[in-house]
């Protein structure tokens, strides 16, 4: 089987991905107005912009472009930081789990500005985990910036750090960054806030989106699980988008099969990518446990979640089913759902001409806010 991920073949379907694609879109323009369109509510420009990012992440997975994480300011320049590691036995149980995986220095931006104190009780820092199926994403202006504008001008937030893990590569080695890499350097930044900077956790609002939601869970659990013995405290809250909670289905039919396929931009590709680099050589069996897959694996917290999914999405069914189980485990958790989206639009909502359906969604989060932090 020919490997599309090492050149000359990589660049050769690069050249031919893009000239298919040139030559099929006027028959895709022909069909959403004339046949109809993903959605029938949906616009012409929603459509194909739909259409147009789901081909461009298919061909981005089949060759898996990775994204740079350099540790310099770039355009950020002082909003960009670098945090070191904390003290060794904070990283505890599943975090060392893999002996070749050790904590780190990783970059994270601050928007609007950096913040070097937390002394003023009127600071409220979202702690944002990005997604891109752990493999690709930076946190940075490009990506995260959108995002950021919305949750500071729409929630109680003065301040969004995005921290930038390490991205989980392929072919899986002992450096490749699997699991519990990510998870690691999520810990490293919550950290930073609390010891570094001062800031009280109620003044830390945890968020994540797509796979980023996955580790924010994933931190919570932490928490919920040592925190008494680290004497680690937990945020005031967490805002949940599009969470990734089931990457131990390794199958493709929950995406191909599903009734949502065809109003997402997800893909079999995008999401093999993502967990056979997160698994790495350790497989299945890492994704299978419960600080990566939270399918069927509740747990208490104290933290209230807002859980935000679109209807449109494919992962919108494993989102439901998470949520309601975490609010009968007797989690205060409040679901919330963007009718007629695909994935993960609070961050892409700009790209794919959902805007005001992700102002929307940051309207209600900061109206939940209210009175929490």
């Amino acid at each position: 089987m020919v490997d599309l991920t090492q050149h000359p073949v990589k660049a050769v379907y690069g050249l031919g991905a893009l000239g298919f694609e040139l030559v099929r879109f006027p028959i895709i323009l022909i069909k959403f107005l004339v046949l109809g369109r993903q959605h029938p509510s949906w616009t012409l420009r929603q459509a194909i912009t739909v259409h147009a990012f789901f081909s461009g992440l298919w061909h981005v997975s089949k060759v898996q472009v990775a994204t740079p994480l350099p540790l310099t300011p770039e355009q950020e320049k002082e909003r960009f930081v670098v945090i070191k590691p904390a003290k060794s036995d904070a990283y505890k149980g599943p975090l060392r789990s893999n002996k070749d995986i050790v904590p780190v220095e990783i970059g994270a931006t601050w928007f609007p500005a950096p913040l070097t104190t937390g002394s003023d009780k009127n600071t409220k820092v979202v702690l944002h985990i990005h997604g891109g199926a752990f493999v690709t994403g930076d946190g940075r202006t490009a990506a995260s910036g959108p995002m950021a504008k919305k949750l500071l001008k729409h929630t109680p937030a003065t301040h969004v750090f995005c921290p930038q893990y390490r991205l989980s590569t392929l072919p899986v080695s002992k450096t490749s960054n699997p699991f519990p890499a990510a998870l690691q350097d999520s810990l490293t930044s919550y950290l930073y806030l609390l010891n570094d900077l001062n800031i009280s956790p109620k003044n830390i609002i945890l968020s994540g989106d797509s796979a980023g939601g996955n580790l924010a869970i994933a931190l919570l659990r932490y928490i919920t699980d040592y925190g008494s013995e680290l004497g680690l405290p937990a945020p005031s809250s967490a805002l949940l988008w599009s969470p990734w909670t089931n990457p131990a289905d390794t199958s493709g039919s929950y995406v191909h099969d599903n009734r949502n396929y065809a109003t997402d931009y997800i893909s079999p590709p995008f999401t093999a990518w993502g967990t056979t680099a997160y698994a790495g050589e350790g497989g299945d069996k890492v994704l299978s446990q419960p600080y990566v897959s939270q399918k069927n694996r509740t747990f208490k917290t104290g933290v209230p979640m807002f859980v935000n999914t679109g209807s449109g999405e494919v992962l919108y069914f494993d989102i439901v089913e998470w949520a309601e189980k975490m609010k009968e485990a007797g989690n205060d958790l409040q679901l919330d759902i963007e009718e007629n989206v695909p994935h993960d639009i609070l961050l892409l909502g700009h790209l794919l001409g959902f805007n005001q359906e992700a102002v929307n969604m940051a309207k209600r989060a900061g109206e939940w806010l209210r009175g929490r932090v």
